[in-house]
């Protein structure tokens, strides 16, 4: 790979394995580290990848993580990548899933939600992959790690959307959704507030109602997260209404 720009990415905190192989590659790529609410490995504004080793994978689709991480990839950037390390022999004799079931939530993954799934056979592999892509993005496409600079060439329909990119857990795709059905910011500041989170008996979040409930991939984490942001410490106790005063 022939190129004279530095490629840069941001990796989650708890990807220790990833940041010792980078570290030997600093001539090439450098990394920022910090911790990701949704992915591993953010490559661009477009590009997130989510990384699983082969037990984790497994272990991911029998407690039902896998689905929700990567929906909320999916919703947030609009290249989502699985990287699947290391799913050998020794994975699938270990395990005590079906192998059909195995390749069942692969096939699903690709062809229903749309995500790419790229094998590697470890780790330094893994970093190989994550350099071609970050290289493809940043000096053949030239697409920003962020792009959270607005330009002045922006419409206003773009710039309400830009405003909403910074709340947490969306993207460019999640804040063009919230603007087209509220139209602005301050009335998608009053949904979010006005959506209440609904719980199981035993007090674990179970959804959502409310001006947000009719929209894909708002979840009660993400009314949460927000009303936080934006009003202050949340409530200990669940929250049949909320008051629309400001």
């Amino acid at each position: 790979m022939t190129q004279n720009k530095l490629l840069h990415v941001i990796i989650d905190n708890r990807e220790q394995k990833l940041k010792a192989i980078l570290d030997k590659k600093k001539d090439t790529i450098t990394y920022e580290s910090k911790q990701l609410d949704i992915a591993d490995i953010v490559i661009s504004s477009e590009v997130a990848i989510e990384r699983k080793e082969g037990s984790d994978f497994i272990s991911s689709i029998m407690d039902n993580r896998l689905f929700e991480q990567l929906l909320r990839l999916k919703d947030t950037y609009e290249y989502p990548i699985l990287i699947l390390e290391g799913l050998n022999n020794d994975v699938f004799e270990k395990t005590g899933m079906k192998i059909s079931s195995i390749y069942g939530a692969l096939s699903f993954i690709s062809y229903k939600l749309g995500i790419s799934v790229i094998p590697t056979r470890n780790i330094d592999d893994t970093a190989i992959v994550v350099e071609r892509i970050a290289y493809r993005e940043q000096v053949k496409d030239s697409t920003p790690i962020f792009s959270r600079r607005a330009p002045k060439e922006m419409s206003k329909k773009e710039r309400r959307s830009f405003i909403i990119e910074g709340l947490v857990d969306i993207g460019a795709k999640k804040a063009k959704a919230l603007i087209e059905k509220f139209k602005t910011p301050y009335e998608v500041f009053k949904a979010i507030k006005r959506t209440e989170i609904l719980y199981t008996k035993t007090g674990r979040m179970k959804g959502i109602q409310g001006p947000l409930e009719d929209l894909t991939g708002f979840g009660p984490k993400f009314v949460e997260k927000n009303q936080k942001l934006l009003f202050g410490k949340k409530k200990k106790t669940p929250q049949k209404r909320i008051n629309d005063n400001y």
